[in-house]
């Protein structure tokens, strides 16, 4: 079946590149490609663009010339769908479709394939909100399947899970905070067999656990719904934990040597609780002992669906509505507050000089990365008019499948909301969102729900 058109544009074949291997690479949203680009256009810049089959909000990962995304597709999300493109040309170079071992409602107010697979030398690991995770080679051979759902217990939760597997070496380690069940739980990369199981509180969030070195050893940080947790990577172990936070429930932490920067937004019935849960504290030893001793918290600052990013001694904050807060990485110091051209739900990519804030709308903000707030670009994927009528068309699509909010009750079940603000809700996921992005040598990949965008300099 052909599931792509051929891309708008060719060009020639990249430099090789190093891998963005996860959901923000390695985990820090930090890349060491040469040759990025700074700025684009619909008709400058852009090497292709590739029609997805289905709907994914998880980040593109890449490994020796394959970009992987995962999608979902059918009426129940019956349909899990993994895809490798060719990073060259934008074609397809194959495509898996395995059965949903959960089904779930497939509508803007759900997660829709939105873990990111990890990819390393043996091929890529897809873990999918249905429970099932499936592991592939490179040429798309299956290697393994298990379904944490049918092991561990039925997901529940009223949006989905959206949280990406993080990898050491030898296994994948997936957070699952979903009221009950909760637990971080790493598969053997070779086998899917579980090496430990942490069983943790009862909670929901969105977050996805980050492995480093932390205080000197390989962790696993998470940053979730109340806590920040550190457990050692090869046992599980619960090494440290903060307690007392307030919305942590969507960014994920950021690990910087011994410090770990953490952020977190608010709900409507949070409102100016959450900012002094953005902030930075240390794993230090004492004895044999661990824990997070605090660094610096934030007064004014919230994160909301990106996570925070520590680029070159400076950490970012970004906003959904796309207010980006550059603070100091010593010391916690505001350097700016500004707002960007678009607002931005992926996580923003720091390489080199600059930083790239990556708008849910295809606007992408180019800033100098540093204490003083210098923008050097603003890009469009699409024109504002081109744009404009296609998510007119998709809003139009998805009202006639979208669910009614509970009669005196927002689009979430939570508290009423204007009209003006439930309709924001229900629709701020349709049409061309752009989920997530990958950097590699030349330029970026970013995906929306539907669509992979291949961004290269002249002459890539």
């Amino acid at each position: 079946m052909n599931l792509f058109l051929l891309p708008l544009l060719l060009c020639a074949d990249p430099t090789p590149a190093p891998a963005w291997p996860g959901f923000r690479g390695d985990g820090t949203s930090t890349s060491a490609a040469k040759n990025l680009p700074l700025t684009w256009s619909p008709t400058e810049n852009l090497a292709w663009r590739a029609p997805l089959p289905g709907y994914g909000q998880s980040s593109p990962v890449v490994w020796n010339g394959r970009v992987y995304v995962t999608a979902v597709d059918g009426a129940e999300k019956e349909k899990l769908l993994v895809v490798a493109v060719d990073a060259a040309t934008g074609r397809a170079a194959w495509a898996k479709e395995f059965a949903a071992g959960q089904k779930g409602k497939n509508n803007p107010m759900m997660s829709r394939a939105a873990p990111t697979p990890v990819a390393d030398s043996d091929g890529v690991v897809a873990f999918f909100e249905s429970g099932d995770v499936v592991a592939l080679t490179h040429a798309g051979g299956v290697r393994w399947q298990r379904s944490l759902t049918k092991d561990y217990g039925a997901f529940k939760n009223n949006h989905g899970v959206g949280s990406s597997p993080a990898q050491t070496d030898a296994a994948v380690v997936i957070l699952i905070d979903d009221g009950e069940p909760s637990y971080l739980v790493a598969l053997d990369k070779a086998t899917g067999k579980t090496v430990w199981k942490a069983d943790r509180k009862g909670r929901s969030s969105w977050t996805s656990p980050v492995a480093a070195r932390v205080g000197g050893r390989p962790a696993v940080v998470v940053s979730s719904s109340g806590s920040l947790d550190a457990y050692d990577a090869a046992t599980g172990a619960e090494l440290a934990t903060l307690g007392g936070l307030v919305g942590n429930n969507i960014p994920s932490p950021a690990v910087a040597g011994d410090l770990v920067v953490f952020g977190a937004g608010e709900g409507r019935a949070k409102a100016g609780a959450a900012a002094p849960s953005n902030g930075c504290v240390r794993l230090a030893a004492t004895g044999s002992k661990l824990a997070f001793e605090p660094e610096w918290e934030l007064k004014r600052v919230v994160s909301h669906h990106a996570s925070p990013l520590v680029h070159r001694g400076h950490a970012y904050f970004v906003t959904k509505a796309g207010l980006v807060h550059c603070v100091d990485l010593a010391t916690g110091a505001e350097r700016y507050a500004e707002r960007l051209d678009n607002p931005c739900w992926a996580t923003p990519v720091g390489a080199g000089e600059h930083v790239y804030f990556f708008g849910r709308d295809g606007v992408t903000t180019v800033l100098k990365a540093g204490p003083e707030f210098e923008k050097v670009a603003a890009n469009r994927f699409w024109g504002a008019a081109d744009f404009a009528r296609r998510q007119a068309e998709a809003r139009e699509q998805a009202a006639a499948t979208l669910p009614r909010p509970p009669e005196g009750k927002g689009p979430g079940g939570g508290p009423p909301v204007s009209p003006e603000e439930r309709d924001a809700a229900r629709y701020s996921a349709v049409g061309d969102v752009v989920y997530g992005v990958a950097a590699v040598d030349g330029g970026f990949f970013a995906r929306t729900g539907t669509e992979l965008i291949c961004v290269r300099g002249p002459g890539r």
